[in-house]
């Protein structure tokens, strides 16, 4: 109960940020207070234990096999024996190597190792990187908005400020932030024109976590800009993947990471409670095949709509690369890391925190509303108890009331753009849409803050 008020006071007060914002005249200040809101919202939730997940526990469990020489990847923490650090660790991962590459594991090493090999200091410390990180992430984001003539305040707002940082990111302590935070910084350098500096900030993201590669992979499209042919995009591209490969490569012998850690993220797909559409679709037709009398192989039929998933996954990506020349390689960025989270195995909200974010700098324009929306949603997916928080409406068909949950997030931000869209018409003339296409023809000027 108390939890579920909370959740609702501190969407409300999200909501109500991102509105001050951007009416706040001077930008400086706006960010100043943008920025003291969201540190004071996120002092609270640093100071207990983690939140929402023990996914910290496993992070500090591979700095200690990394601090004793033991490759994380090829191995889980039980290869610690009995400790604080193992047991500590969440059962299901608790056998399974680290998905995380060499920066990450260098992250929580330091972490061990400065905390003094106490499991409690460790996490301690690693909440420090973590904070350092989410500063490097909310000044890449207001650097990207800036330099797409938007406010730096409400980008910041909207992208750092919202239920899922404060209280997964920060409050769990996810090592998404550190992705997160090089990410921003490499995109926002590449946008003023700092592309090798970029590269090195994208490549040490792309060693926290590997679907950051997408970056690389636009912003080698986009090398040479908008007029360059397919040869010279192709052998761009490639060379800034072999400098990445092989920074990475010496960061893992640095660190003593096998090539494990890039096959260990199949693992992360084998949870089957998160709301992922694609998990629950599978399932969902299983219950219901089951349930008029065939007998149906659940765990296969959602392996298929999964691979459905991925294969629509990858049509996106090439659809961003070809369009990335004309939106903007941050924009192409951002777009493939959601789709890559909504059309994949597994939903966590902590997975959405960084295309979100990079849409907003890019400008959410008319699609602001149900932008909003999923966003409050996501954050409500996973509880104190459990994953499947739908659990206490009775037992049976729980992917299927899943699924139920999914169509209601997807009502919900319909319902919102149809509601904002009817209430500009009636206020001002014209919808959001009407707005951008007058602007576009220029016949309507307005603030960049839109």
């Amino acid at each position: 109960m108390w939890f579920l008020l909370g959740l609702i006071l501190l969407g409300l007060g999200w909501l109500g940020l991102v509105y001050r914002a951007g009416r706040i005249a001077d930008p400086r200040r706006a960010v100043v207070v943008v920025g003291a809101v969201i540190a004071l919202w996120a002092i609270p939730v640093s100071l207990g234990p983690p939140l929402l997940s023990n996914d910290v526990y496993s992070y500090v469990a591979q700095g200690e096999m990394a601090s004793r020489g033991i490759d994380p990847s090829s191995v889980g923490p039980v290869e610690l024996g009995r400790n604080d650090f193992t047991s500590g660790a969440d059962p299901v991962w608790r056998s399974a190597p680290a998905p995380y590459g060499p920066v990450a594991v260098m992250a929580a090493r330091s972490a061990v190792e400065i905390g003094g090999h106490d499991q409690v200091a460790a996490i301690n410390v690693y909440r420090v990187i973590v904070w350092i990180a989410v500063v490097m992430a909310a000044i890449g984001i207001g650097l990207i908005a800036v330099g797409n003539g938007l406010s730096a305040a409400v980008a910041i707002a909207i992208g750092i400020g919202n239920p899922i940082m404060i209280l997964h990111i920060i409050g769990g302590a996810h090592n998404d932030a550190l992705m997160f935070g090089f990410l921003a910084l490499g995109l926002a350098a590449a946008q003023r024109d700092k592309k090798k500096l970029a590269v090195a900030l994208i490549t040490a993201a792309t060693a926290v976590k590997l679907p950051a590669a997408v970056g690389l992979l636009y912003l080698g499209w986009c090398w040479r800009g908008a007029i360059a042919t397919w040869k010279e995009r192709v052998v761009t591209t490639v060379a800034v993947f072999a400098s990445s490969i092989a920074a990475i490569v010496v960061g893992c012998l640095l660190v003593g990471l096998g090539p494990g850690w890039i096959t260990a993220l199949t693992s992360t797909g084998k949870v089957n409670d998160t709301y992922s559409p694609t998990t629950k679709l599978g399932f969902s037709i299983a219950e219901i095949l089951n349930g008029v009398g065939l007998d149906v192989n659940g765990q296969l039929l959602a392996s298929g709509v999964r691979a459905l998933g991925l294969l629509a996954t990858a049509v996106i990506a090439f659809v961003m690369l070809m369009r990335s020349p004309r939106v903007g390689y941050i924009k192409a960025t951002g777009v493939m890391l959601v789709a890559y989270v909504l059309l994949g195995p597994v939903i966590w909200p902590w997975y959405l925190v960084t295309g979100f974010a990079l849409l907003a700098a890019c400008g959410l324009g008319r699609y602001r509303p149900s932008y909003l929306v999923v966003c409050l949603a996501a954050s409500w997916f996973v509880w104190p108890t459990s994953v499947v928080s739908m659990g206490t409406l009775g037992s049976g068909y729980q992917h299927l009331r899943g699924l139920g949950v999914v169509v209601l997030v997807i009502a919900l931000a319909w319902g919102a753009q149809r509601f904002a869209s009817r209430w500009e018409r009636r206020y001002h003339g014209f919808s959001a849409a009407e707005r951008d296409a007058a602007v576009s023809s220029g016949r309507v000027k307005i603030d960049s803050t839109c």
